[in-house]
């Protein structure tokens, strides 16, 4: 599947394909998560998503030299008040200042005919001004993805990786939707929270947009006995092969060269 990027931004750490191992060095002899075919293919699903900016949370004696700390707009409980502070680093090679990009002009002919540009201006963070959402913010990535027709994108954490925030997942219909896209993230309730430019927050799934919805239906009759049938085949392939699952799968994804015992 070939996907379309562009950049917004010069010097934006972008997506990248994601690997099938979540370590630079796999351990030798039998057994490990690398042998786990559903595990390196899930691994190496889609793109992972870096940071765009350092950007943080935390009380304002902590905050990293350089930055300046804000409060989140929107309403606040004085009784409740939280002391933490917001910050996003200034990123002068990505246009990011203050909070706020800067993107390359985009020319267009106005209503009379006449040659104009519009300059968009995009928050790296920005906040929900409902008082049941202040527990939210947002991050905006300065990019854009484009997926063949039928083919969406699912933003959520990294697979089988750490997931240093706790983002709530979205679903894009990246064949058409000509945006940057926000990765909305819940604010930690406690501590400090600390992300650096180019580290990994999220992974893209890509996904048939007529798979969405999916029936179980059970299995009775002719089509129980089938699956009873595989089910006595997996059992006596995994006596013979207790890496059967490896020779019997139907894709290379995820496939890695690990040592055997």
């Amino acid at each position: 599947m070939e996907l379309r990027l562009l950049s917004l931004v010069p010097d934006a750490p972008l997506p990248q394909r994601a690997p099938a191992s979540t370590r630079p060095t796999v351990p030798p002899g039998y057994g490990v998560q690398e042998q786990c075919l559903p595990f390196t293919a899930a691994c190496a699903l889609g793109l992972l998503v870096p940071a765009p900016f350092d950007f943080g949370l935390c009380l304002p004696a902590e905050l990293p030299a350089g930055v300046q700390g804000f409060r989140a707009p929107g309403p606040h409980d004085a009784a409740t008040e939280d002391q933490r502070l917001f910050y996003v680093r200034d990123r002068p090679s990505s246009r990011l200042r203050a909070n706020a990009y800067s993107f390359d002009p985009l020319p267009f002919d106005d209503e009379r005919g006449e040659r104009a540009e519009l300059r968009p201006v995009q928050p790296g963070l920005s906040f929900f001004e409902r008082a049941d959402q202040v527990g939210l913010f947002k991050l905006h990535l300065p990019w854009l993805l484009r997926t063949p027709d039928g083919i969406d994108s699912l933003y959520g954490p990294p697979l089988n990786r750490p997931a240093p925030l706790e983002l709530l997942s979205g679903l894009i219909e990246s064949d058409w939707y000509a945006h940057p896209v926000n990765l909305v993230v819940r604010r930690p309730a406690t501590g400090a929270l600390h992300i650096s430019a180019g580290q990994i927050i999220a992974q893209v799934l890509f996904l048939a947009r007529d798979s969405r919805r999916a029936e179980a239906l059970p299995a009775n009759g002719a089509a129980a006995q089938a699956l009873r049938n595989d089910l006595l085949r997996w059992f006596v392939a995994h006596r013979q092969d207790r890496s059967a699952y490896r020779r019997l799968a139907r894709s290379k994804q995820g496939r890695l060269d690990v040592a055997k015992d």
